[in-house]
């Protein structure tokens, strides 16, 4: 049998307001995984998921949590970057930007960064891709909103390796500025925009084990570092700027949170370290202008969501369960609501669960049943939604129904000798969406042949095929079979 994935996804205001629950079914790709989540303007909620080889996908939830839409982006074809990781989103004015990565595996030379500006309908407004044109390695690790209507990213040279850089795109997609080579030492983590608009970008310095904080002017000139902690921050460590004060802020191993609050020469005039209870095991931290919001899971498997004070004291915790084993490793504190993902395991040989919760300030969330103990119960039905991408495919013919579908499909195989198959077309956005099944062929044979022989015969049995890509994007791209065996 084969596994399944599915997306969770919880929402939730305040108890008065409406809130809903469901769970996204994505499929067979088990490597496929909820990156991050942003509340944009208007009230819904866009995630993103990516997965190695895979396309990223994007779906955006009203209100009411229903499918406003869903789409992949920076689809990839043979010999091109697959974008496969960060995902980090941030709203913007009338909609978000996305910002992905590839992977040394995926391309065997280099690695690039996407950053994609859409609206809130998911309308692609503009792209920028960064080491398109060279060998070096790109990654990313956060992105911000500039109060010009930009967007700022930080990154590095690989995964936790120093030589950051920080990168400004105006509203426009254009580049503005880059930091030089060697102008950012540490491993870039988090970025901030002050007040006069210039950026703090936060960096873990792994050789002398510093966390360091360093100023980009609104032109790109960098100013030396400055060490605030004797401590290599972890890489979940995050950066705000509240009431004239920075705070940077980030769980630690053997379950601590530690914070340092830094005034505007960067001094440390308030450092907090807090010692979660030992069953509690941090995922990820939030803060705001009364205390913290922490995220993770117990040793039962329960998901936790939890509130302390500046003083450490705890202020609530609650505890959710979707019958698994469920943990949530991110946290955002918002005006209304807090937005958590996470992730759930119902058993080990079995489907995996992806949540995203968005609970009141107390994290009550609506629509549960709770047990004894206090651990709020999440039941959800399940939507469907196809996430692997086919690709390109020889499109054959258009059946009425899926037996007709398998029996024609049988047929171009015995007389072509092609690997053939047959898809239900409402399924895919990239095609007409007329109802039908698509009975396809792809380049690969299914007995002993050539490539060549193979479309000629399929030619001479279906005169009107030609290729089509097949996905979730909402572009229609077409090419006939004989451009496309000459690429």
């Amino acid at each position: 049998m084969k596994s399944i994935s599915f997306l969770l996804l919880l929402i939730s205001g305040s108890m008065a307001a409406d809130t809903w629950s469901t769970t996204l079914e994505t499929g067979d790709d088990l490597f496929y995984g909820l990156q991050n989540g942003v509340v944009l303007s208007g009230g819904s909620t866009v995630i993103s998921i990516a997965g190695p080889f895979e396309n990223p996908f994007l779906i955006c939830l009203d209100e009411d949590g229903k499918t406003l839409w869903y789409r992949h982006i920076l689809e990839f074809e043979e010999n091109s970057r697959t974008f496969e990781s960060n995902g980090d989103l941030v709203a913007v004015e009338d909609g978000f930007a996305a910002c992905f990565h590839s992977e040394p595996r995926a391309t065997g030379i280099n690695t690039d960064v996407a950053v994609v500006r859409l609206n809130s309908s998911g309308d692609i407004l503009w792209t920028y891709i960064l080491g398109e044109t060279d060998e070096a390695v790109w990654m990313s690790t956060d992105i911000i909103a500039c109060s010009d209507g930009g967007v700022l990213v930080t990154g590095c040279p690989g995964t936790q390796l120093p030589g950051g850089f920080a990168l400004k795109l105006s509203s426009e997609g254009k580049q503005e500025w880059i930091t030089p080579p060697e102008a950012i030492p540490g491993f870039a983590l988090s970025a901030v925009e002050i007040d006069s608009g210039d950026f703090l970008i936060l960096s873990a310095d792994e050789y002398s084990s510093c966390t360091v904080l360093q100023l980009v002017n609104s032109n790109g000139l960098v100013s030396p570092p400055v060490t605030i902690a004797e401590i290599m921050i972890q890489t979940a460590g995050n950066m705000k700027y509240i009431d004239n004060s920075i705070w940077i802020h980030s769980p630690d191993y053997g379950n601590i949170l530690r914070a340092f609050r830094l005034d505007e020469e960067f001094n440390p005039i308030q450092t907090i370290e807090i010692q979660l209870p030992p069953e509690f095991e941090a995922g990820s931290a939030d803060i705001f202008d009364e205390g913290f919001v922490v995220s993770g899971g117990t040793e039962d498997g329960n998901a936790v969501l939890a509130m302390y004070g500046f003083d450490g004291s705890p202020v609530w915790k609650k505890q959710y369960t979707t019958g698994g084993t469920d943990f949530l490793y991110s946290t955002t504190y918002l005006d209304e609501a807090i937005l958590a993902l996470g992730s759930a395991q119902q058993s080990l040989n079995d489907f995996s669960v992806f949540l995203l919760m968005k609970t009141d300030h107390s994290g009550n969330l609506e629509g549960t049943s709770v047990s004894g103990n206090g651990t709020l119960t999440i039941q959800s039905e399940a939507v469907r939604l196809d996430l692997l991408s086919p690709g390109w495919l020889a499109a054959c013919s258009v059946a009425g129904n899926e037996d007709d579908a398998a029996a024609g499909s049988a047929e171009i195989m015995e007389q072509t000798g092609l690997q053939t198959g047959y898809l239900w077309i409402p399924d895919w956005q990239s095609l007409s969406g007329s109802n039908g099944w698509l009975v396809y062929a792809i380049p690969c044979m299914e007995s002993e042949g050539s490539l060549e022989d193979g479309f000629a015969a399929l030619l001479e049995l279906c005169p009107d095929t030609y290729f089509i890509w097949v996905s979730q994007g909402r572009e229609r791209n077409v090419m006939s079979v004989e451009e496309f065996l000459s690429r």
